[in-house]
């Protein structure tokens, strides 16, 4: 099967970065709605979830079960092998906060919308790039721009996210108190997403050199 062209590799992933941003795009509007009508709804007692970190309290040693698994605390009287004891560090997740702040609500559906509309507009700088495989000609002066415009989206998204997150762990420690629970209110943004960021703008600059050397072969010949 071939990698660029019409029906290829680059076709089908164009099929479905098509349905990504459309299905993105239905969730950013239905989101939009939603907070606009919030000011009419009356007896807003709704329930938020936030992102959070935290730290866990356990005297007990733990015993850390499969990835996407509970873990489970055993008893201290209970003996425990060497190689059971573990030592929960940290956690992350959501934290249910039922609230009837409007402002609260607002702040939390902004939020939802600035990602929403951040992941279309990514999505249609790679659809466009996808689309000149297709074409078979994708060394035009557009792709440099676009694949540099979603290196730079991709380490701002990572920074804005570790921001938020920053921000719902600040706001967790001072309006909800859980017993063994220390909520981490320390921004914590992802290396690996930052690094993977940069690759692409290197590969960005590949493509703007592929182009003026296209552009220079095109000229000569």
């Amino acid at each position: 099967m071939r990698t660029i062209g019409r029906r290829s590799i680059a076709s089908g992933i164009n099929v479905v970065l098509a349905l990504g941003q459309s299905g993105t795009l239905i969730g950013l509007v239905v989101a939009v709605c939603l907070t606009l009508a919030l000011p009419f709804i009356r007896n807003a007692n709704l329930t938020v979830s936030v992102p959070v970190s935290f730290d866990l309290d356990t005297p007990s040693p733990v015993v850390a079960g499969r990835s996407g698994l509970d873990f489970a605390i055993e008893n201290d009287r209970e003996p425990a092998t060497r190689n059971q004891r573990r030592k929960v560090a940290s956690l992350s997740g959501s934290l249910r906060i039922p609230t009837s702040s409007r402002w609260f609500i607002a702040a939390q559906a902004s939020v939802l919308i600035a990602v929403l509309a951040f992941v279309w507009y990514v999505i249609g700088q790679l659809r466009r790039v996808f689309e000149t495989l297709i074409a078979g000609n994708p060394f035009v002066p557009e792709n440099a721009i676009r694949i540099r415009a979603v290196a730079i989206a991709v380490i701002v998204g990572e920074l804005a996210r570790a921001a938020v997150v920053y921000a719902e762990n600040l706001y967790a420690t001072t309006h909800v108190a859980i017993a063994g629970v220390r909520f981490d209110t320390w921004p914590r943004p992802s290396l690996t997403t930052i690094g993977l960021g940069l690759i692409i703008l290197v590969i960005a600059e590949v493509f703007r050199l592929g182009t003026r050397l296209d552009e220079e072969q095109q000229l000569t010949i």
